[in-house]
C-alpha cells in the first residue's frame, strides 16, 4: 500500500497534480457503491403495486363471439391476413371503443363457447382474445365440411352467459357467415327470450382463398356466394343489423347505443403493478455523473 502510494505521490510530483484529498477516496467510494446499488436493485426487477377500483357501465354485458371454423383461414393472398386475424383486430378495435363496459370472449363453430365472462379488464380480454382464440380450438362436434352453425347463437340465451340483473345484453358476432342451414324462427325466439340483440360483422370476399403451406390455393374450399344474403336473413330473424368490415366506427357507435347511458359505478377491484427498475436506472446516472465530473475536474 505504502510503495504504491508513494509512486502515486512521484507521478502527480511529475505531473504537477495536487495529491487527492482522504475525503476525496471516501466520496468516490460512496459514489460508486451508490451507482452498484441502484443498479442492483434495478436487476431485481422490483415493483409496486396498488389496490385501485374500476368503474364500469351498470347493467350492460357484451359477449364478442368469434367464428373459429376452417373457413375463417381464408384471405386473398397468403400473406395477407386471414378471416381470424382481421377479427381479432375488429375485437380490440371495440374493447377499446367501449371501455366502460364490461366485455366478454366467446367462440363460435356448430356451438358457442365462452372463454372469458364480461370484465372490465382490457388485459384479460385481449390476453383471451389473443391466446385462447384460434381455428378450431375446441373443435366442432360435427365432422362436415362447413362447421359453422349460427343457429348455435340461441345458446347465448339460454345459458348463463349473462348475469341474470344484467338489462342490456348484446352479441358482437364476427363470422363469415358461411353456416349450415338454420331454424329462423327458433334462433329468434331464443334470443328474444333471452333479451339479447345481436351485431353481426361480416369478414368475407368473393376472391378468398384457403392456402396450404406451400402458398398453393386448397381446392376444397371456395367461398360461398350465398353468405352475404344467408347472413342479412339470420340478421332479419334475430332483429339485428350486419356490419361489413370496415364500418368499425359504426360498429362502436352501434354497441355504445345499444347498452344505454347506466350509471357509472364501482364493480371490481384489481391490482395495479408498476415497474420500478427504470426509475432506478435513471437514478443512478446521478451518482455517476458527479463521480466522472470529479474525476475528470
Amino acid at each position: 500500500m505504502h510503495t504504491t502510494r508513494r509512486r502515486s505521490a512521484r507521478i502527480e510530483a511529475t505531473l504537477g497534480l495536487d495529491a487527492p484529498r482522504p475525503s476525496s477516496f471516501g466520496l468516490d467510494a460512496v459514489l460508486v457503491l451508490t451507482v452498484a446499488g441502484l443498479l442492483a436493485l434495478a436487476a431485481a426487477q422490483p415493483v409496486v403495486s396498488a389496490t385501485a377500483s374500476t368503474k364500469g357501465r351498470s347493467g350492460a354485458e357484451v359477449y364478442v363471439v368469434v367464428d373459429i371454423t376452417r373457413s375463417m383461414l381464408a384471405r386473398r393472398a397468403p400473406r395477407e391476413p386471414t378471416r381470424l386475424e382481421r377479427a381479432k383486430r375488429i375485437a380490440a378495435l371495440l374493447r377499446a371503443g367501449v371501455p366502460d363496459v364490461r366485455m366478454g370472449v366467446a367462440s363460435l363453430t356448430d356451438r358457442v363457447l365462452p372463454h372469458l365472462f364480461p370484465t372490465l379488464s382490457t388485459n384479460a380480454f385481449t390476453a383471451t382474445v389473443d391466446r385462447a382464440i384460434d381455428i378450431e380450438r375446441p373443435p366442432p362436434d360435427r365432422r362436415s365440411r362447413r362447421a359453422t352453425a349460427l343457429g348455435a347463437l340461441e345458446d347465448l340465451g339460454q345459458a348463463s352467459f349473462y348475469e341474470p340483473d344484467t338489462r342490456h345484453r348484446l352479441a358482437v358476432v364476427l363470422t363469415d357467415g358461411e353456416s349450415l342451414p338454420i331454424e329462423f324462427d327458433r334462433l329468434g325466439t331464443n334470443l328474444r327470450v333471452g333479451r339479447i340483440r345481436t351485431l353481426f360483422v361480416h369478414l368475407w370476399r368473393d376472391d378468398e382463398a384457403i392456402f396450404k403451406a406451400n402458398g398453393q390455393r386448397n381446392p376444397d374450399y371456395r367461398p360461398d356466394p350465398r353468405a352475404p344474403r344467408d347472413l342479412r336473413r339470420i340478421a332479419g330473424a334475430v332483429d339485428g343489423v350486419v356490419f361489413a368490415e370496415p364500418e368499425v366506427q359504426e360498429l362502436v357507435a352501434a354497441v355504445a347505443g345499444q347498452i344505454g347511458t347506466g350509471d357509472m359505478v364501482v364493480q371490481s377491484r384489481q391490482l395495479v403493478s408498476g415497474e420500478l427498475a427504470p426509475l432506478l436506472v435513471a437514478l443512478s446516472a446521478f451518482p455517476l455523473f458527479l463521480l466522472l465530473w470529479r474525476r475528470n475536474a
